[in-house]
């Protein structure tokens, strides 16, 4: 529950001119048939920040926030018509494909204008569910923003996969935008979900060393720098760097394939992410999931190194330092019978 010493309460129903998401008749429809099973403790897989403090929150006290007032340049999205709408269209796109709803959980800042929210949908995968985390605001700091990927069992962490990512300002139709976003995009996740698991898979099935890991965190970091938001960069200060390098090179949970593969590594950044603002904590995941799917193509890591290194052994210095000399007098007698 919202603790009414440290957020303002009202029970005002939202201004009249509001728009709702979905229909009071569907609303009621839909809860009645929904099971509000808390997924865990807050601040695990949602973020801990400062910013968002660590008010975890009910469904039904969404409705005793108040909601702002429409102006001409701004638009409100009521965190309950948008948990609602959710709720909707997962019931409509989702369950008839075998997801079935198995978890949620929200967090507020003090006075519940920040919302970030996640749903949880299992579909027999025995390491993984569909995850849907979400994000909302009254007061203007974020952008309202959906983003679909999955829940590690293991170690309670998200993965978010960057494929769909919906992000809409407050403003003009912005609730009938998001609206129609959301099922679009409730398609496009349920087909994408095998996509997700083979990702899994194929990184557990990656084996890396140590070095390999410290590798690709430098990799990862010069990669991500070029990106125009800050909020899609990874790896950007020495506390950051440091929470992951401690993770990767003891890490505190068992993952599938072992803990020396490109899973496990992911996992040590997906693990660190949980700390961080609700506003960066999407396209921190998306930047990370690009770049891993990526690795797995193209990175040898330290194995190239160590592969030059044992070709650089099998060298005789004496007689790589005679072919090296005569190398440099055959070019420099090319040069001067040129100039001549």
């Amino acid at each position: 529950m919202i603790d009414s010493r440290t957020v303002n309460i009202s029970t005002d129903e939202r201004p009249s001119g509001t728009p709702r998401m979905v229909s009071k008749e569907v609303s009621s429809d839909v809860l009645e048939n929904k099971n509000h099973t808390k997924v865990g403790e807050a601040g695990r897989d949602i973020g801990n920040s400062t910013m968002m403090g660590k008010n975890e929150v009910e469904y039904n006290d969404l409705s005793q926030i108040p909601v702002p007032e429409d102006t001409s340049s701004y638009t409100a999205v009521p965190h309950q018509d948008f948990v609602m709408s959710m709720y909707k269209h997962a019931d409509n796109l989702l369950a008839p494909k075998g997801f079935k709803f198995d978890g949620e959980r929200y967090v507020t800042d003090a006075n519940g204008n920040r919302l970030f929210f996640v749903h949880h949908y299992k579909n027999g995968d025995t390491g993984m569910n569909m995850a849907m985390g979400c994000r909302n605001s009254y007061d203007k700091s974020m952008k309202a923003s959906i983003a679909f990927g999955a829940r590690v069992f293991v170690c309670d962490n998200m993965l978010i996969t960057g494929d769909i990512n919906i992000m809409r300002s407050h403003r003009g139709n912005a609730i009938e935008y998001l609206n129609e976003q959301i099922v679009l995009s409730m398609y496009k996740a349920s087909d994408s979900w095998d996509d997700t698991r083979r990702d899994r898979d194929a990184m557990a099935s990656y084996e890396m060393d140590e070095d390999d890991g410290f590798a690709l965190m430098g990799l990862l970091k010069s990669h991500t720098r070029r990106e125009k938001e800050s909020s899609r960069r990874i790896l950007t200060s020495e506390k950051e760097w440091k929470s992951v390098e401690d993770y990767w090179v003891e890490p505190q949970h068992e993952y599938e394939g072992g803990n020396r593969t490109l899973w496990a590594w992911y996992n040590s950044f997906t693990f660190q992410f949980r700390d961080l603002r609700p506003q960066e904590q999407l396209q921190k995941h998306a930047s990370l999931h690009r770049f891993a799917t990526s690795a797995i193509k193209g990175f040898n890591g330290s194995g190239r190194a160590r592969d030059l290194l044992g070709q650089l052994q099998q060298i005789d210095p004496t007689e790589w330092a005679e072919d090296t000399a005569n190398s440099l007098q055959s070019n420099l007698s090319d040069v001067l019978g040129q100039s001549a």
